[in-house]
């Protein structure tokens, strides 16, 4: 993995400017407060999940859909459990 900092700060504006207006406020400030306290496993997972598109996160994220990998469900759970907005 690329120096860890500059990774997260990819990660964070990617979180921020992801297409759709919903994705970016849920997963902007999401990834802002609580990136730096994932592991670098879970990073990679996160940048994983980022790059299965919008239309895939917000309907996982809103529980339309389901995910068999227990890293997504994991960082679903996080990001629902996030009250940052």
């Amino acid at each position: 993995m690329e120096n860890r900092s500059v990774f997260i700060k990819k990660l964070i504006y990617r979180s921020k400017y992801t297409g759709t207006r919903e994705t970016d406020i849920l997963l902007g400030t999401f990834a802002e407060k609580h990136l730096v306290n994932l592991s670098d496993e879970n990073l990679l997972a996160y940048e994983q999940l980022l790059q299965s598109g919008d239309p895939r996160i917000w309907r996982l994220s809103i529980d339309i859909e389901q995910t068999e990998s227990e890293k997504e469900r994991t960082l679903i759970n996080l990001i629902r459990d996030f009250k940052g907005f």
